[in-house]
């Protein structure tokens, strides 16, 4: 009989094996085993390809370049099982930031873009779309930009608890701990290093790099983790799909995603310049369980845009997705709305649509629809299907216009 610990883990890993979750034309597998360069057997791991088997057991070793996630296992999740799964999996992550600065070093070629958009996304300024651009940065917005998109291409890395921690809040400041008392050079628990999500019974901790989650807080800080109460089958599945999705560049069936998971910020990290050293500067949110009660979804609203918006973002529309901020445009925007030019720019940012480029405001993706109404006002979304859905659903029949970047 095999051990309880031995399981769960095979319960685990049939349910991410099901043909629902991968698809079955990928060559993708679900293997026990070990990575190339790690002593530590892993409980689980979604593969690309033939690995090696380890002699005449069930057990596989693969390189870290083809394992897209890693699975540690836990019956119950205590706070000891907490600091030993973030301690392995920190391991994971190191390995594949070495692989990867090795492989970019050989001019090996990557596609930052979907780090561009989150960078964009969170500061509002626009990312870089080369080296050189990238060289300009201020060292505290390359550190986030390069966390990122370093991120893209790194394994998903789950500890994976099936019970432990009776509240949500017990698990959030137990995370705390750790990360205070692991603060320095040799942490397990930065930004690039911290497991992608944590699960304990009903409860998960999310790592937010924008793949799939991405959430901007105060003063444009970037909320790097996040505690949610529920869904943690359908959280991991995000995750997963996302990866597949990005890893062999194939859609998966997302849907159009008109709810989303209640996440409550836990971390936020931002860049900070110290002694000519940059690294991030963390900041932690508590709650009490009372605080933390609230739904398991969230209902998903467009960008509610005023009728200045609306014309800024359709002159940007008719410029070919890039529009320069001059003062005779500043003086119209004025003159037929009211409304300085920089108030309406900042309205469009805080979309996620837009970002301000020196002095011109351009879009973040190569397309957004707009909904505009009789009276001016509308709303806009990167995503088209979604906002025409929406409205749809609320009865509302608006006029749409497509805004596509050629820039």
């Amino acid at each position: 009989m095999p051990t309880l610990g031995s399981a769960y883990e095979a319960i685990a890993n049939a349910g991410i094996e099901n043909e629902f979750v991968l698809p079955p034309n990928l060559d993708l597998r679900v293997v026990s085993g070990f990575i190339k360069g790690i002593p530590n057997q892993i409980d689980g791991m979604l593969v690309h390809g033939e690995g090696q088997r380890y002699g005449l057991t069930e057990q596989y070793i693969y390189p870290i370049e083809q394992v897209l996630c890693v699975l540690e296992v836990k019956k119950t999740l205590h706070k000891s099982d907490l600091i030993d799964g973030i301690q392995h999996l920190a391991a994971v992550q190191r390995l594949f930031l070495q692989n990867f600065v090795t492989r970019f070093e050989t001019d090996e070629e990557f596609d930052f873009e979907p780090a561009r958009q989150s960078y964009e996304k969170l500061t509002g300024r626009a990312g870089p779309y080369n080296a050189e651009e990238l060289d300009t940065l201020p060292a505290p917005d390359r550190l986030l930009y390069v966390t990122l998109a370093r991120q893209l291409y790194a394994p998903v890395t789950v500890l994976l608890g099936f019970d432990g921690y009776t509240t949500e809040h017990g698990l959030r400041e137990a995370m705390l701990d750790i990360i205070e008392s692991k603060i320095g050079y040799n942490s397990d628990t930065t930004p690039e290093l911290l497991p992608s999500l944590i699960t304990a019974g009903t409860f998960s901790l999310v790592k937010c790099t924008g793949r799939p989650y991405l959430i901007s807080g105060l003063e444009i800080e970037w909320v790097l983790m996040a505690s949610a109460r529920h869904n943690v089958a359908r959280i991991l599945l995000e995750f997963l799909w996302t990866k597949i999705s990005f890893f062999f560049g194939v859609r998966m069936p997302f849907g159009l995603d008109l709810d989303h998971e209640n996440l409550k910020e836990l971390l936020s990290a931002k860049g900070a310049t110290n002694d000519s050293q940059s690294g991030f500067e963390l900041r932690s949110f508590s709650y009490s369980e009372k605080k933390l009660q609230r739904s398991d979804i969230t209902v998903w609203e467009p960008s509610k845009l005023s009728a200045a918006a609306v014309v800024l973002a359709e002159f940007v529309s008719m410029k070919g997705g890039y529009l320069e901020l001059e003062q005779s445009l500043a003086d119209y925007i004025q003159g037929h709305h009211g409304t300085a030019l920089n108030e309406v720019v900042a309205e469009l940012i805080n979309t996620n649509t837009f970002s301000k480029r020196k002095n011109a405001l351009q879009m973040v993706t190569k397309q957004a629809l707009i909904a505009s109404f009789d009276d001016g006002t509308g709303y806009i979304d990167l995503d088209g299907p979604r906002l025409r859905a929406w409205c749809d659903a609320q009865g509302i029949k608006p006029y749409y216009m497509n805004i596509v970047n050629v820039y």
